[in-house]
């Protein structure tokens, strides 16, 4: 028998195995996708993680697809991660006389806190600090920046503006202050339930929307924290506040997310390009996965073919370096989810075989390995890369509790598929989010003899190597101890 663990949740199919696409698929569950059938499919497709929007749904429908997805993956032995997404703190206008109102370029209202409209030049708006967080000539935008607007003067309860964009303002549109740092709580109410109902059901990440600097990251962490749970957070990168302190707030989240819906109407869409790359690269400084969101293959909502743009965008989302690529509306609600992400897995599998004749990060020529001491961990990071590529090994195996060795590895971008081995079947999923990275739990893991003397037996029956191939080995010995990664093993596969 297999030193893997025979049951359902930890045991990995040779499809899984066989997948070297290095970049991963993130789809958003909705109306589209909400049956065991389709998501099936959709993992069958390549989906890696399913997202919960908890902008939407209530939690009996959340927990109806965290069993299906649950359910689908143990079944296809293709672990599969599952993203809550967190509403956070959205600002709505309240609701209008006769449900809408026309908003006149040139003229001048009022913005005020309340729910209901009284008044056809007062706005209400349901945010009370309005009228401490906003200075004259700052931008407010409503209905995702189709209407635009400019403060022209601040009130003791109410915030004049003049119209520079107008048209029709429905009730309950979302309204952004691009220009403004916002005295928002990063967590709402309904954001701290939803958290206690992901953290009960075993979600595998948490992202946190409208993040603008790092204390909002280390609120939500101690409250998850006080909660019983490690579970990882996703800052979601999309206001403009934030960028100005983009590489701190890197450091303190686990991954970051390319918001680029709401980043659009922050900022310039002209803007979000440059943006993006500047999230990329910070969290490629910290060593924290990342992931581009939003509008990929916008048009496969209606059509089953993506546009040529589209696919450019997921190209460049590659070539980029993100972790992750995102399908919102085209998994979620669209007429043809399971294509969209068939896609997605074919643009990402024929760009990743051309940018692999390219240099990898690693190479030690290139200026981000040019540092006078090394971290031990990096250290070994670093070498397995250059191991394996030298080596031509098949593959860099990571027998890690937390998988930490196999994201330092992964951050370095090397050619060869990276195997992370742990005992712990919620870190396995948790690397599916991870550029490159295969998890597999094994339950045999506090055996070192038996794992090291099995593991190439149990790497041939996976059919990840022959007879002949080379492997990587990294490890914390004593395995038993939970020591840090601190050995590096080459072994030829008899």
């Amino acid at each position: 028998m297999s030193i893997l663990a025979s049951q359902s949740e930890a045991s990995v199919s040779k499809n899984y195995l066989m997948d070297r696409r290095h970049t991963k698929i993130i789809g958003t569950l909705g109306p589209s996708s909400s049956t065991y059938e389709v998501q099936k499919k959709l993992i069958e497709a390549g989906l890696n993680i399913a997202r919960l929007n908890f902008s939407h749904g209530d939690h009996e429908t959340h927990a109806k697809n965290i069993e299906s997805i649950r359910r689908a993956s143990a079944e296809l032995g293709r672990p599969v991660a599952l993203l809550q997404d967190l509403q956070g703190p959205k600002i709505r206008v309240g609701r209008l006389i006769g449900g809408q109102m026309e908003v006149q370029t040139g003229e001048t209202y009022r913005l005020r806190y309340g729910v209901e409209q009284d008044d056809p030049k007062i706005i209400p708006i349901d945010y009370r600090g309005l009228v401490h967080d906003v200075k004259v000539g700052q931008r407010v935008m409503m209905d995702d920046g189709l209407l635009i607007l400019q403060v022209h003067a601040v009130h003791d309860e109410s915030v004049t503006v003049r119209v520079e964009d107008g048209g029709i303002l429905k009730n309950r549109k979302g309204v952004n202050f691009p220009d403004s740092k916002l005295s928002l709580p990063a967590m709402t109410d309904k954001d701290s339930k939803d958290l206690l109902f992901g953290i009960a059901n075993r979600v595998d990440y948490v992202a946190l929307s409208f993040v603008q600097d790092p204390a909002d990251i280390y609120q939500i962490k101690a409250m998850i924290k006080a909660l019983g749970s490690d579970v990882p957070v996703v800052a979601k990168i999309e206001k403009l506040p934030a960028m100005e302190q983009i590489d701190e707030i890197a450091k303190a989240a686990d991954a970051l997310m390319v918001a680029r819906g709401d980043l659009g109407v922050e900022a310039n869409v002209e803007r979000v390009p440059n943006l993006q790359k500047k999230i990329i690269a910070a969290a490629a400084r910290a060593g924290k996965p990342v992931i581009i969101a939003t509008q990929m293959l916008e048009s496969m909502i209606t059509n089953p073919r993506a546009s040529l743009a589209e696919v450019a965008d997921v190209a460049n989302g590659v070539l980029d370096g993100a972790d992750c690529l995102m399908l919102s509306g085209e998994v979620a609600s669209g007429r043809y989810p399971v294509e969209a992400v068939k896609r997605m897995a074919t643009i990402i599998e024929k760009v990743e075989n051309w940018t692999f004749k390219r240099p990898s990060r690693f190479n030690m020529n290139d200026p981000l390995t040019q540092r006078e001491t090394w971290e031990v961990n990096e250290s070994i990071a670093i070498s397995a890369c250059e191991a394996a590529d030298t080596l031509k090994a098949k593959a860099i195996v990571c027998l890690s509790l937390t998988g930490s060795i196999a994201r330092s590895i992964s951050k370095w971008r090397p050619s060869t598929p990276i195997i992370a081995i742990s005992p712990r079947a919620d870190v396995a999923r948790r690397l599916s989010l991870v550029w490159g990275i295969h998890g597999i739990p094994n339950q045999a893991f506090y055996n070192t003899d038996t794992l090291l003397q099995n593991l190439p037996v149990v790497l041939k029956d996976l059919g990840i190597v022959e007879s002949g191939d080379v492997v990587v080995i990294t490890a914390g010995i004593p395995i038993n101890q939970m020591r840090p990664s601190n050995m590096i093993k080459i072994n030829r596969i008899p």
